[in-house]
């Protein structure tokens, strides 16, 4: 996690080399999920999920992701819920 985080702040202060490493980390993501489209149409797709990652990273705030226990209250169901299972 850390890494990424590295990697996006200095692909914010303009490092190419991280935009790469970024690039290259989800290529085989990327790819993957090119598979499900036709193969005709695959390079353009591609170029524009870089061009949105690209987009992502530059807007993407570090400092705003929330933590683990964040996650957790969010996806938690509420305390009725809870208790009208027991």
């Amino acid at each position: 996690m850390k890494e990424w985080r590295r990697l996006i702040e200095q692909a914010q202060e303009g490092h190419e080399a991280s935009r790469e490493k970024i690039l290259e980390k989800l290529e085989p993501k990327i790819n993957k999920s090119l598979r499900q489209t036709t193969y005709q149409n695959r390079e353009d797709l591609k170029q524009e999920l870089i061009i949105k990652t690209l987009t992502a990273i530059q807007e993407f705030d570090t400092r705003s992701v929330p933590g683990f226990w964040h996650f957790v209250q969010e996806t938690a169901p509420p305390k009725a819920a809870r208790q009208a299972g027991k």
